[in-house]
């Protein structure tokens, strides 16, 4: 595991919106992200507000098979690249049900045949179990966003961004971040969203 690891499900826009945050000050500090699934769809399968976006979760779920395979096979570094891959055609693109699977695995410069993964149901206990591992940090009643930081007192939801600082400003919020993560009596700090989410430029 790197100093970072980063819970995520390509098909929230919102946990997009933090990574890209993150991916931007991991490159300005020089410190590794470990990528961890976190399966919506197993989230919040009894979960009514989940209904108008049940059918998306269901057709992106074949991408997360491919995203536990490619852990297995080819390592963290191939998972971040189909996450930006496949987060790029969904928020970006619009292809919400992931009709272009195949091509966001070539985007992210793996082998083609990585999409025999997407039917393969043998994958879905990693990612059940990747998926409880995260709301075993935070609790049931939080989602993702999730940020680990190694050291932390308290592992939070969030931040959720829209939309998110780049460059000097983004490491001003990341080093804010670190230091809530020091208080372990720290449970939650929020307000009502007013704003969809608004995205950065495509990667």
């Amino acid at each position: 595991m790197s100093p970072v690891q980063f819970y995520f499900d390509p098909a929230c826009p919102w946990t997009w919106i933090t990574a890209r945050w993150v991916v931007d000050v991991a490159e300005q500090r020089h410190f590794d992200i470990t990528w961890l699934p976190f399966s919506l769809r197993h989230r919040n399968i009894d979960n009514p507000g989940y209904d108008r976006i049940r059918d998306e979760l269901d057709a992106q779920h074949p991408g997360m098979r491919v995203i536990e395979a490619a852990r297995h096979q080819y390592g963290n570094d191939a998972v971040g690249r189909l996450y930006t891959a496949f987060g790029t055609l969904i928020h970006h693109d619009r292809d919400d049900n992931l009709t272009r699977l195949a091509e966001g695995i070539a985007m992210a410069n793996l082998p083609p045949v990585l999409i025999d993964a997407a039917t393969d149901e043998s994958f879905d206990a990693g990612i059940i179990a990747s998926t409880d591992a995260g709301r075993a940090i935070v609790g049931d009643d939080a989602g993702i966003p999730i940020v680990v930081i190694d050291g932390a007192k308290s592992t939070f939801f969030g931040p959720v961004l829209s939309p998110a600082p780049t460059g000097a400003e983004a490491v001003e919020l990341w080093d804010a971040f670190v230091t809530l993560s020091r208080f372990d009596g720290l449970y939650e700090i929020k307000r009502t969203r007013s704003v969809g989410p608004i995205f950065g430029p495509r990667p």
